[in-house]
């Protein structure tokens, strides 16, 4: 049996509590005013609470606020009858569990509430830590992402667009993932694209599909992406990859929850969650007219930003053991604990990967691991690691410098006919590091070379040509 603070001033609102929570086995706390639910969270000190954002007295947000500085344990509940998106972003930053739009569903109600008294919370005043909301190797102590777990936790039962950020390897996507899975369409698909990994002329079919016939290749129809993420969760990995074109579109279905495949005009409903991620600052690709500011505006109501790994070093024996562990189960063999020379070893390290190259550093050390632990000598560190899993920008500039020092090396003394003979060969030398970076993705490395698709192209052909 739990204690429910309910703090509104609608007489209705809180019979209806009281019939609910004496269902559920659970006794009601009514509060009318914002000092009364205060002087309730001091007194009783419920398990749970449900505000409402019009209180006479003190408002919602203020008594939030209030309350969380008497027990940050508190999962508290906004609601309100006046929802804006403003609104809920405040009562989320401001540390609430969760957002309900009036007039309530009980269902709804009664899947938070069942949530809100068994999901694990920091108390940040404490430094408890909070168990991370999902399976997988999203694991850390580190204030940074006890902050992402909180958020992850708070935006499970609501639809808001989140916008995810941060380097090549960081684990975006198992951020998405685990906001998917503590939602409440956690039983719905959830369908990632990696928009850097799709040709430009094939965009628009990929996500949104096409009729039969609708082109020359279309011999049949195609649902595409949106519609195969139902009611679920679509995740859109490396947004800022999409071309102007399709960012409009994408746009429109955001605006009018609705989408038309190619080929048709029938309008088809998006119903599902949007979550994107990008490793590019947004806002600066907005400033070089590379990304619409209409559609980042819309994209970035709740931002999360996943910090790279060498920022939150104090998570590294958690997660590399966490890592080492997954690893092991997936190699069939027993779990191997870290002996403390490979962690030491793993520290002085600074991942320009990330999670990702240090997953892929422990798997590789694990094929040749014999001893009862991972030792020093057993890990499989260099550069060639790193190169290997580092974001593309970073893959690039290291064959960049490494490309022009060789030619420098050659000296600048040489006739005009030879230093331009030099320059073309340097130019294809470039085009073919930026295509090996971008994992021969010919969108991303044009983007990367800061040139159209189409010169690129060129380029290529006469790279390809016979010299």
């Amino acid at each position: 049996m739990a204690k429910v603070l309910v703090a509104d001033d609608e007489r209705s609102i809180c019979d209806a509590f009281r019939t609910l929570l004496a269902a559920e086995g659970h006794v009601a706390l009514i509060a009318a005013t914002g000092p009364d639910a205060l002087k309730l969270v001091r007194d009783e000190h419920p398990d749970a609470a449900f505000l409402d954002v019009r209180l006479p007295g003190l408002d919602g947000l203020a008594t939030l606020k209030e309350i969380a500085a008497i027990d940050p344990r508190l999962p508290v509940t906004v609601m309100t009858a006046y929802g804006t998106l403003e609104t809920a972003s405040e009562a989320l930053r401001n540390n609430a569990f969760d957002y309900l739009g009036k007039p309530l569903e009980l269902a709804q109600v009664r899947q938070v509430l069942r949530r809100a008294l068994h999901s694990p919370r920091v108390v940040p005043d404490t430094g408890t830590v909070a168990e991370p909301p999902a399976r997988g190797t999203l694991v850390g102590r580190s204030r940074p992402m006890q902050e992402i777990f909180k958020l992850i936790v708070l935006l499970g039962g609501n639809d808001l667009t989140v916008l995810i950020q941060g380097e090549s390897g960081v684990g975006k996507e198992l951020v998405a993932r685990a906001i998917h899975s503590g939602g409440t369409r956690s039983d719905q698909p959830f369908v990632a694209v990696n928009c850097a990994a799709i040709p430009e002329s094939l965009v628009e079919a990929e996500l949104f599909g096409h009729e039969r016939g609708a082109f020359t290749d279309a011999k049949e129809a195609r649902r595409g992406r949106f519609a195969a993420a139902g009611s679920g969760t679509l995740f859109l990995d490396e947004i800022s990859e999409l071309p102007l074109t399709i960012q409009s579109k994408l746009l429109r279905v955001l605006q009018e929850r609705s989408f038309e495949r190619i080929g048709s005009v029938t309008e088809i409903p998006f119903t599902a969650r949007l979550i994107a991620a990008t490793n590019r600052d947004l806002g600066g690709e907005v400033a070089t007219g590379r990304f619409r500011l209409d559609l980042y505006h819309r994209l970035n109501l709740v931002s999360i930003t996943v910090p790279p790994l060498r920022e939150r070093m104090e998570d590294l024996p958690l997660l590399a053991q966490a890592l080492l562990d997954r690893a092991c189960k997936e190699a069939g063999r027993a779990m191997l604990p870290l002996e403390p020379d490979a962690l030491a070893q793993l520290r002085n390290h600074d991942w320009p990967g990330n999670v990702r190259e240090l997953e892929h550093v422990l798997k590789r050390s694990l094929l040749t691991a014999r001893g009862p632990a991972l030792t020093v000598h057993d890990l499989a560190m260099g550069e060639s690691a790193a190169a290997a899993t580092a974001d593309p920008r970073t893959r690039f500039d290291g064959e960049f410098a490494r490309i022009a020092r060789a030619y420098l090396a050659q000296g600048s003394d040489a006739s005009g006919g030879i230093m331009e003979q030099a320059a073309a060969a340097l130019e294809r030398a470039l085009v073919r590091a930026a295509l090996a970076a971008c994992d021969g993705n010919q969108v991303a490395a044009a983007r990367l070379l800061g040139v159209s698709r189409t010169t690129l192209r060129a380029k290529l052909a006469e790279t390809e040509s016979p010299s």
